[in-house]
């Protein structure tokens, strides 16, 4: 299995964790991550204000991986939405298609249309396999009761994903359940962690996240698990920060999936980044140091 690798923008600024600990498990895997040189923002951050500039960006990132000849591999949530959504758009959209191939071509580009945009977690079920990642596991988390947070755009928008189910979705519960762990129920599963409105009302942020974190917490859940990197800021980085905000106290670690796989495979803590992490996960180190 062989991907051109798109981390983003997000991972390698802000939780290089994620990168790092995606890198040590897909070596585990046996998936060979291809660097995407010369790759530039997915367009994400100008969708809603230049469609057609973001849509440029997007294609140029994809006409890179087909030039490697292969399907492109991301770690970030909104780069798999975005990039998925740039791609079909091209494909199907004649009058966006040659406006998008005349920009590229004043740049020396040109996108056939070949390359599949993948997020790890499909990499992870689709071509990995949940069988395979059991047979990985060595150090099975049995006993750690795990809240899931699968974010907005790992399943969002479906009718350009067509990932999993955008109301209920079980491809994050799948694969946290296949490193033994348990994985707990909790009201608004699916209700955003209010990172995206961070910058404009700050407030308003910090109350959807401390509900959200309120309502975790009532689970039980030792740790809350997710595949967005956005969420992790909110939740682990931003945790602190609610808490004082609502004089609550919430405690909760948060690992990306990577990590938590990582650590189940008998990676080392500071192999996966752990050290990164805010709100430290001593539950699950103290249960790999009881083995």
């Amino acid at each position: 299995m062989k991907y051109a690798f798109f981390p983003g923008c997000l991972s390698p600024s802000r939780i290089p964790s994620y990168e790092l600990a995606t890198r040590r498990v897909a070596e585990k895997l046996g998936i060979e991550l291809v660097d995407l040189e010369g790759a530039n923002c997915c367009g994400y951050y100008l969708m809603a204000i230049d469609h057609l500039s973001a849509m440029a960006l997007g294609v140029r990132d994809l006409s890179l991986a087909e030039s490697l000849g292969l399907n492109i591999l991301t770690i970030c949530t909104g780069c798999f939405s975005t990039l998925t959504e740039v791609n079909n758009i091209y494909k199907e959209n004649e009058e966006e298609r040659k406006q998008v191939s005349r920009l590229l071509k004043e740049i020396g580009r040109e996108y056939k249309g070949n390359v599949e945009v993948k997020h790890l977690a499909k990499v992870l079920l689709e071509d990995v396999g949940l069988e395979k990642i059991k047979e990985s596991v060595t150090h099975p988390l049995e006993g750690l009761k795990v809240a899931i947070h699968p974010g907005c755009h790992l399943v969002r928008p479906s009718e350009h994903l067509h990932f999993g189910n955008p109301e209920d979705p079980d491809v994050l519960r799948d694969l946290v359940r296949a490193t033994g762990a348990e994985v707990v129920e909790y009201p608004d599963e699916m209700a955003c962690c209010g990172f995206v409105i961070f910058g404009v009302d700050r407030e308003a942020s910090l109350r959807i996240a401390g509900e959200k974190l309120r309502s975790i917490k009532s689970s039980e859940a030792d740790i809350i698990v997710t595949f967005c990197g956005f969420c992790t800021l909110m939740f682990d980085r931003n945790q602190p920060i609610v808490e004082r905000f609502l004089g609550e106290k919430y405690g909760i670690p948060v690992l990306l999936y990577p990590q938590l796989l990582g650590l189940a495979m008998g990676l080392k803590p500071e192999e996966v980044g752990i050290d990164e992490n805010r709100v430290k996960p001593k539950v699950v180190l103290e249960m790999l140091k009881e083995e």
